[in-house]
């Protein structure tokens, strides 16, 4: 990771250098491919009044962070910037882990995924002609089947009437 601190409005100072770098060393322990971190510190004047500010651009492989934040010091602007950098790439990190769960998720159900532990067939098998109760179970029969997903006549709902391992008949009617 290269660290450059610029002054601006400030005289460079050694001791804050180093403060600077060795906080901002720390963000490897987040982030482990950050390429570059470009801080400037400087001091505004407004109202006769000086106020520490700092700021950061930083370059990781996948990301890039802009921050600012002012304070009384230049010391304490640094940590509050220290702070509000590691709440960004935490935040960065979570939506990645979410971002990769998500699409690991969505690799179980794709057609063409060889590797998945799952082996899903999608098949167009129910009946388009509402049927009555009776009707579903001749032609679960009839197609000699382990199950049938059909809509019932009587009561509009979609019904599954399916075969166990044990031969016996059972009939699902979700409530959505």
């Amino acid at each position: 990771m290269n660290i450059a601190v610029t002054f601006k409005h400030i005289d460079s100072s050694d001791a804050i250098r180093q403060y600077a770098e060795s906080k901002f060393q720390k963000l490897e322990k987040y982030l482990s491919n950050i390429m570059d971190v470009h801080i400037t510190l400087s001091i505004e004047r407004v109202d006769h009044k000086e106020s520490g500010v700092a700021q950061i651009k930083l370059t990781a492989k996948n990301l890039t962070v802009n921050a600012e934040e002012k304070s009384a010091d230049i010391y304490s602007a640094i940590d509050l910037l220290l702070e509000k950098v590691e709440s960004q790439i935490k935040k960065h990190k979570e939506k990645m882990r979410r971002k990769e769960h998500v699409e690991e998720g969505a690799g179980l159900f794709s057609e063409t995924d060889d590797d998945s532990a799952l082996d899903i067939a999608i098949k167009d098998d129910y009946e388009r002609q509402p049927l009555t109760v009776k009707e579903a179970l001749h032609k679960l029969e009839k197609r000699n089947k382990d199950f049938i997903i059909f809509k019932d006549k009587e009561s509009s709902r979609v019904s599954f009437i399916y075969r166990g391992d044990d031969g016996e008949i059972s009939m699902v009617t979700p409530e959505f």
